[in-house]
Order: C-alpha cells, then structure tokens, then sequence
C-alpha cells in the first residue's frame, strides 16, 4: 500500500465515500473493499456500522469471522468504525442515559471484535456518557471519537464542553473526530448540479452562497436566507434545501483545528472534489494545504479518512477517482510540510 513518510499522518478511505457503489446491484462488502485495495485507496480503511454491516450491531460469530476475513485478505488496516447513538430509537421518547450508555457500549464491543481502534460517534453523545464509557474502552482498547461536523465550532457549547472533559480526564481513550466539512472555504459546485435537478432557481442558490459566504455564524443567517430567499418566490421546502448549505458546510478558519489537539483520534478528509490547479491538484472548497499543516504542526500520525461527500449532490464525477487524486494531493501536502519534533 502506497503510504506517506514515516511519522506523518497516514492515508485511507472511508467506504461512506463510496455510497452510491454500494448501492449497485451485485455488489457486496468484500467486493469494494477488493476495489478499494486494488485501487490502493489504503492503508487506513473506515466503514459506517449501520451502512455496511446487515444485523448491525448484533451480528453473529460468523458474521464478524466473514468480516474479519474480509478486513484481513485485504491488506488494508481498519482505521475507525462510524457508530451511532440513536436517542429517538423508540417512539415518544429519547433514550435514558443508561440506554444511551447500552447502546453505544454493545457497538464498541462489535467494533473491538471486528479490529477497528476508533469508534466514532456523534456529539448527541455527551460528555457524562463518555466519561462512564471510559472503562469499557480502555478495556476494549477502542477509542472513542466525537465527530466534530458542520454546523459546530470550536466555540459550539457542546464542543467547549467535550474539550473540558477531555482536558479533565487526559486520557488517550477519549477525543475528537475532526470533519473538514466544519472548515470549509466555498460551497462546493456539486451544490449546483443538486439545486438544477430540485428545480431550485440558480438565482436563489447565488443568494445563498453570498449569505453563507459573509462573515458570522451560519446558523445565525437563517431568518435572513428564509426573507430573501422567499421575496425572491422559493417554496418552503425549497427554502429548506437551501439551509443545508449552511448545516452541511461549515466556515470556521482551518487554523483553529490545532485548538483541538492533543485530544484528536482520527480524521475525517471530508471533501467535495478535486481539480487540476495552476500549482497542482487542489480543492477549491477546503483549505488543504492550511489543514495539512496543522496536522504536522500537532505531530498528528494517525490516519486521514477520505470522505467524498459529492454523492450527496451528484453522480457526475466517479469516487475512486476523486479519493486516487485527494490522497495524491494530501501525499503532496503532508511531505512538504516542515518536519516538527515529536511531542
């Protein structure tokens, strides 16, 4: 497997970035992670539980030993296994804290039998869970991951609240899940390829990018977008498909990652495409070159997922190509960077 330099963070694919394939007929699991190998997408290799893995999280001996084989044949290295905690499991009501705990702890049990050291996990789990799973993922020798996605910030009051306890506690079992999507600079062209097939006016997905583009919060701008977006004559769900450019791209400075170290456990490489630039491959959304230095400034040498989330939006451009041109990219990036002393 192709890798980066000794001592730098390390490259892999997560298999949500290849949605859309996996939901073709005749394909299976072994069959894309073959393809992902073949392709040398490695050697870090991230799936999502409920997305690939039929029973989930219940499965059987014999489904974990045909995982396991699968993982192992590969040559690929399980790098984290996206969990979730469902708190509107059941109708009428969330989940107490103990099933919250239950739930999320039979998960990481599955992701210890399966080889994956990271589990991630969304911010609906709280610091107070977190913190009575910490034995159970010492024991495991699982890390537990929070995903720090578009819309949150390193301001969001769940977040300073996570970054609390981690400081509190210093441990190695517990931290942060970083999503580039909360770090991004423009609002990806997929977006408009979307917005023709909804019926959405390409004058009101201009409105949006302008408003999203201005400085403050994005959550913030809501009242101001529904406004204008309906004096310009947008439908109500069309309004709301035009929120989600300010829910799933976030516009926090790149540089402000390194406020989440040294508690970070794996990476999420979320991007939306890769294009040829004057200086080489570059993403005209995500600040790469900012976020790779980050990472070798923070002595970061665990793996960086790529995540193509263009599946969202459209099928124009073929994910493997696009994961073969971030990992050239980020190969690029991570070596050029400065050596930094180990801390």
């Amino acid at each position: 497997m192709t890798d980066t330099a000794p001592g730098l963070p390390r490259l892999g694919t997560t298999l949500f970035s290849l949605t859309l394939e996996q939901r073709r007929a005749g394909g299976d699991l072994a069959g894309l992670v073959r393809e992902v190998a073949a392709r040398d997408l490695g050697p870090g290799l991230e799936m999502v539980a409920f997305q690939s893995l039929r029973g989930w999280p219940r499965l059987s001996p014999e489904q974990e030993r045909e995982v396991r084989g699968v993982l192992d044949s590969s040559g690929l290295t399980p790098s984290c296994l996206a969990i979730n905690n469902d708190l509107g499991l059941y109708p009428g009501r969330l989940l107490s804290d103990d099933e919250s705990y239950e739930y999320v702890a039979v998960q990481l049990r599955g992701a210890a039998a399966l080889g994956f050291p990271v589990a991630r996990v969304g911010v609906e789990t709280g610091p107070a869970i977190l913190e009575r799973l910490l034995p159970l993922a010492e024991q495991l020798g699982v890390k537990v991951g929070v995903e720090i996605h578009a819309p949150l910030t390193i301001e969001a009051a769940p977040v300073a609240a996570l970054k609390e306890l981690f400081t509190r506690l210093d441990t190695p079992w517990l931290g942060f899940v970083p999503d580039m999507s909360a770090s991004m600079r423009a609002v990806p062209d997929a977006v408009d390829d979307a917005h023709r097939v909804a019926g959405i006016a390409p004058e009101l997905t201009a409105l949006t990018k302008q408003l999203w583009a201005e400085p403050g919060p994005t959550m913030a701008k809501f009242p101001e977008l529904e406004r204008r977006a309906a004096e310009a004559g947008a439908t109500p769900p069309q309004v709301g498909n035009l929120k989600m450019l300010f829910t799933m791209h976030g516009r926090m400075a790149p540089e402000r990652w390194a406020d989440f170290f040294p508690h970070v456990v794996h990476v999420h490489g979320k991007f939306y495409g890769i294009v040829e630039g004057p200086d080489g491959l570059t993403d005209p959304s995500i600040d790469w070159p900012a976020v790779a230095r980050v990472l070798r400034e923070q002595g970061y040498d665990g793996v960086v997922s790529s995540e193509y989330e263009a599946h969202a939006y459209s099928d124009r451009y073929s994910a493997f190509d696009q994961i073969r041109a971030q990992h050239d990219m980020l190969k690029r990036l991570l070596e050029a960077e400065p050596a930094v002393a180990a801390r």
